[in-house]
């Protein structure tokens, strides 16, 4: 596990580097040099390597910016090796995450306090001391940069992601999202209800737990694997530095939402067995899937495709079973 020295020698280095960020030019070609650095790169790729060095992600990152020190080249290199070391799954990784994201966006985790860590992940950067205005500035631009190259819908997605990831975090709903996090994960809480219903003997809850379960199964299923897999394969390095610099959990797995999927696909299904509470069923899976924003998990635009993608695939399934066997056999609710 990554000590707590090694985590504040990260933040060192990153911080001393952000501060030779001075200018929007300068930015602009700190970037670019990293997209250079990215070229032919996975996330997949790179987290393999951080995990083959024989060193601290802290050293590591150091090393990297000593070849071109005090350049801006240096600080690109500097900021790729850590976006490599943060893409390793380790609880190394973890920790050099967790400190990274509070430099290169101390706004964001600043708004968030209480925001829950993984269990191995060490505890370095949660008690350390604010980052250096100047460092602060220069993270600034360098997120200016990012969002200036992103194309207008990734751009839009990021600045109504920092909008929520920014807001108030308060410790209570921190832990209300988290467990919302843990009890929707795959969808199993919307059948549980009809679960219970059916044995207090409401027979249309049996009824609507066999067009239920295989839409909310089927469309989670396929979204969780082909389609997350997909996007996983061509997923670039590059997002990795994005995702630091904007405040975004590293992850190749965000697009789209399985959570937002299971849940919208169960909201469209339960509303065409009980329309009138179409209301409410949409509501609890919106709340879902803003949950999946304001944990830092996901974009917005992670959480529409997923909903939408949710609903259509939970439809097609729908309509597949409406004229099968199911409603000959008087089983279709």
């Amino acid at each position: 596990m990554t000590s707590e020295i090694d985590t504040a020698q990260l933040r060192q280095t990153l911080e001393k580097e952000l501060r030779r960020v001075r200018t929007p030019e300068d930015a602009e070609q700190i970037v670019a040099e990293l997209e250079r650095l990215a070229a032919g790169k996975t996330e997949q790729s790179q987290g393999q390597a951080a995990e083959r060095d024989p060193s601290t992600p802290a050293r590591e990152v150091e090393r990297a910016g000593e070849a071109a020190a005090g350049t801006r080249r240096g600080v690109a290199a500097v900021l790729a090796e850590t976006a490599q070391q943060t893409a390793s799954k380790t609880p190394e990784g973890e920790a050099a995450s967790e400190a990274a994201r509070k430099v290169l966006n101390p706004a964001a985790a600043a708004a968030a306090p209480g925001v829950a860590r993984a269990p191995s992940q060490a505890p370095s950067a949660s008690d350390a001391p604010p980052v250096e205005p100047e460092s602060a500035r220069g993270a600034e631009l360098l997120k200016d940069a990012v969002l200036r190259r992103l194309g207008p819908l990734q751009a839009l997605d990021a600045k109504v992601f920092l909008g929520i990831n920014r807001a108030p975090h308060p410790a209570w709903s921190d832990r209300l999202a988290n467990l919302v996090t843990i009890w929707t994960t795959g969808g199993w809480i919307w059948a549980a209800p009809l679960f219970a219903a059916r044995l207090f003997g409401l027979e249309r809850a049996g009824r609507a737990l066999v067009v239920l379960l295989p839409c909310l199964a089927g469309a989670t299923w396929i979204v969780e694997f082909p389609v997350k897999a997909f996007f996983r394969r061509r997923r670039p390095f590059i997002d990795v530095v994005r995702a630091l610099v904007v405040g975004k959990k590293p992850g190749s797995w965000s697009f789209p939402s399985g959570h937002s999927a299971s849940s919208f696909a169960a909201a469209w299904t339960l509303s065409t067995i009980w329309p009138r509470r179409a209301p409410l069923f949409f509501a609890l899976a919106t709340i879902i899937g803003f949950s999946r924003i304001y944990v830092g998990a996901h974009y917005p635009g992670d959480v529409t495709s997923g909903a939408f993608l949710g609903m259509t695939l939970a439809e097609l399934l729908r309509q597949a079973l409406k004229h099968s066997v199911l409603k000959r056999s008087r089983l279709w609710p």
